[in-house]
């Protein structure tokens, strides 16, 4: 199963994907207010998922700012994740009492793998997909980066889905 931490759009690509392999797409407590997520909401809908006979190991999907969160819930859960998707992700969370990009350690050390989707112009992508990934490798981690030549933000996903879905249902436990 996937544990999203966005919302899901009509036209999610890898989602849609996922799906079509049989995996549940689940997004956390995402709040409308400006209080962000809680550490708690989200500990409750995995700890539900898990004694419902969901994989204790799923894997932690977010896109954009979402990503960060995602980082965050993994970093705090290393053992309960398979592997980390992100899409043009920037690594901030207001979960984290430490910025994830500031925190790979503990991914690194459990050997959950990683794999971001950028744009080459995403105007983030050096400072959070190109600082992180020389992080995590001199952390000991695998991380795999697909560019998107020529792209900025937006498009999220990449047009060519195989090796994302290879990525994910390769790691997912």
């Amino acid at each position: 199963w996937v544990f999203r931490t966005g919302f899901v759009d009509p036209d999610a690509a890898v989602d849609l994907g996922l799906l079509a392999k049989g995996f549940h797409i689940v997004t956390g407590p995402v709040p409308y207010n400006a209080d962000g997520p809680m550490t708690p909401h989200w500990n409750a809908v995995y700890k539900h998922l898990t004694r419902h006979g969901f994989s204790s190991r799923p894997v932690m999907e977010g896109a954009g700012g979402a990503a960060g969160e995602a980082y965050a819930w993994a970093i705090e859960n290393p053992d309960k994740v398979s592997c980390i998707y992100g899409e043009n992700p920037i690594l901030h969370s207001t979960l984290a009492k430490t910025q994830p990009l500031d925190n790979l350690a503990p991914l690194a050390k459990v050997g959950v793998p990683i794999l971001h989707v950028c744009g080459s112009l995403d105007p983030w992508f050096k400072e959070q997909t190109g600082v992180a990934e020389k992080r995590y490798k001199e952390l000991g981690g695998k991380i795999t980066v697909i560019v998107k030549e020529g792209e900025g933000h937006y498009p999220l996903a990449p047009k060519n889905l195989q090796p994302v879905l290879e990525f994910i249902a390769g790691n997912a436990k």
